[in-house]
């Protein structure tokens, strides 16, 4: 079994995208992340779905998780706030994690390997034909298993 074998077709955003339509993408599709590709269709960053709830968390929130618990509504305004008018690049959370990619021919275990360093439950799969690299879809980690 390859990666060309186990690549389902994975639903991305543009870097350049509305960030509130990208994290609103993960709720109806269930994703396990975020896969942002550049103006070329090529992964630029992955964001794994904990991460995008942390980047929605007001500072305060993330700081004194105690304080969670007497927040009301107010966090789905301020969450809503904080991304509206902004770029998927722009709100990207710190530290953007570039997206493990494997050719179609990579096999499971170079595919396993990657998720576990990046921490990352998706594989992209990109075939190159020159300059050209077109994105097959991605592998994630429920597919892998």
């Amino acid at each position: 079994m390859r990666a060309r074998d186990l690549a389902s077709p994975y639903p991305t955003v543009s870097a350049d995208g509305d960030a509130l339509d990208a994290a609103r993408l993960l709720v109806p599709e269930q994703l396990p992340a975020l896969l942002v590709v550049d103006r070329d269709g090529c992964p630029y960053a992955a964001v794994p779905a904990a991460r995008v709830i942390s980047a929605l968390l007001p500072r305060y929130m993330r700081e004194g998780p105690v304080l969670a618990a007497d927040v009301d509504d107010r966090f789905e305004e301020e969450a809503r706030e904080a991304m509206t008018g902004r770029s998927v690049a722009e709100w990207l959370p710190r530290g953007r994690v570039t997206p493990p990619v494997v050719g179609p021919d990579a096999v499971p275990s170079q595919i396993a390997v990657l998720m576990v360093r990046k921490d990352i439950p998706l594989v992209a799969v990109v075939e190159r034909n020159g300059d050209k690299a077109t994105l097959i879809g991605a592998v994630t980690a429920a597919a892998l298993m």
